[in-house]
C-alpha cells in the first residue's frame, strides 16, 4: 500500500515538475498569453454572472444598483415558465425554425452542389473567377444587400414592378414587402445570395484536395462524370460536409439577427409582430421599448441551451451515419 502511495506521489510530483520546468523554459512566451487570458477573463467569463438575472422576479436598475438587485432575495423559475406562456414567443420560434429547416434543406445542399460544379470547370481560372464573383456579395454589409434589394422589389419606381408594368404582367404595382407569405422566402433568397457563394469555398478547396489520380482510374475503368461525383467526390469531401452540417444545426434557432430586423424596417408595420424571428424578438425583449431584461436573459439561455442540444445531437449523427464528428 505504502509502494503505490508513493508511486502516486511520484508521478505526480513528476508531472507538476514537468509543467513547472515547462513554465520556466517558456516563461518569456507566456507574457504574451496574459493579456488574452484577462481579456477573456474580463469579456467571455465575468459577464457569465448575469445568467442569474434569469432567475429574478423582477430586475429593476431604477430602484437599485446593479449588484444590489442582482443579489436581491427573490429567485424563481417564473422566467423561464413565461417563454413557454407568450405568444409573440411561440410566433418568433415557428418563424425561425420554418427558416433555418428550409435553409438546411435546401441552401446547405445548393452550396455543395455549386462546389462541384465549379470543380468541374476545365479552366481553373474561369473557375476561381466565377467563384470570386459569387462571393462578393458577402463583403457587402446588411444594410446595403437589403437596400439593393429593396430598390428592385420597392412598391414605387421598383425594378421588378416596372418591368413587370412594361410588360402588362400586372395592372398596378405589387407591394412585395406588405406581403406576409413572402417575408419567409426573401429571408431565404437574401442569405442564400449573400451567403452561397463563400460557403462552399470550403467544399470547393475540399474537391480541388482530392488526388487527380483517382478521377483518371475512374474514367479508365470507364465511370461516367455523375457516378464520380457520387462515389468519388462526395465521399471524399464527407468530413467537411459534417463538420458545416454540425455548425448549420448548431445555430438553428438564429437566422440572422441584422438581415431579418433591417427586412423588417421596410415591411409593412402592420405585419411585423408576425414576422419577427428570436433574434429580433430577443432583442427588443432584453433592449426595446419597456425592456424585461429578466425575461430577455431567461430567452437567452434557452437560445444557448437549445444550440448546444443541437449541436451534440448533430455530432452524434454524423458520427453515427458518416463516421465523421467534431469530436
Amino acid at each position: 500500500m505504502n509502494v503505490s502511495i508513493r508511486k502516486i506521489d511520484l508521478h505526480k510530483s513528476s508531472y507538476w515538475s514537468r509543467v513547472g520546468s515547462k513554465i520556466k523554459k517558456y516563461k518569456s512566451i507566456f507574457w504574451f498569453l496574459f493579456p488574452a487570458a484577462f481579456l477573456a477573463l474580463l469579456f467571455g467569463y465575468l459577464p457569465l454572472i448575469g445568467i442569474l438575472i434569469a432567475f429574478k422576479g423582477d430586475f429593476t436598475l431604477a430602484i437599485n444598483s446593479p449588484i444590489d438587485e442582482l443579489f436581491r432575495d427573490n429567485w424563481t423559475l417564473a422566467q423561464f415558465q413565461k417563454i413557454f406562456q407568450d405568444v409573440g414567443f411561440s410566433t418568433a420560434l415557428a418563424n425561425t425554425l420554418t427558416i433555418n429547416i428550409i435553409k438546411l434543406l435546401l441552401v446547405f445542399p445548393f452550396t455543395i452542389v455549386l462546389a462541384i460544379m465549379l470543380s468541374e470547370v476545365k479552366s481553373t481560372f474561369l473557375s476561381k473567377l466565377i467563384l470570386i464573383i459569387l462571393c462578393l456579395p458577402n463583403f457587402l454589409s446588411w444594410p446595403v444587400v437589403i437596400g439593393i434589394w429593396e430598390n428592385f422589389f420597392k412598391e414605387v419606381d421598383g425594378v421588378v414592378n416596372n418591368v413587370l408594368l412594361s410588360m402588362n404582367i400586372i395592372d398596378s404595382p405589387i407591394y412585395w414587402f406588405g406581403k406576409e407569405a413572402l417575408f419567409k422566402p426573401f429571408v431565404i433568397i437574401i442569405d442564400m445570395w449573400k451567403g452561397t457563394g463563400w460557403n462552399s469555398i470550403m467544399f470547393y478547396t475540399a474537391i480541388m484536395s482530392i488526388d487527380k489520380s483517382y478521377y483518371e482510374a475512374a474514367t479508365l475503368d470507364g465511370c461516367s462524370k455523375f457516378k464520380q461525383i457520387i462515389h468519388l467526390t462526395i465521399p471524399s469531401i464527407i468530413p467537411i460536409i459534417a463538420l458545416m452540417f454540425i455548425m448549420n444545426i448548431t445555430y438553428i434557432l438564429s437566422s440572422g439577427f441584422e438581415e431579418v430586423k433591417l427586412l423588417l424596417e421596410i415591411s409593412d408595420p402592420s405585419l411585423r409582430a408576425s414576422m419577427k424571428t428570436l433574434d429580433v424578438y430577443l432583442y427588443e425583449t432584453a433592449l426595446g421599448e419597456g425592456a424585461d431584461q429578466a425575461f430577455g436573459t431567461a430567452l437567452g439561455i434557452f437560445n444557448s441551451t437549445v444550440s448546444l442540444i443541437f449541436m451534440l445531437t448533430g455530432n452524434k449523427l454524423c458520427r453515427k451515419f458518416l463516421n465523421k464528428g467534431l469530436w
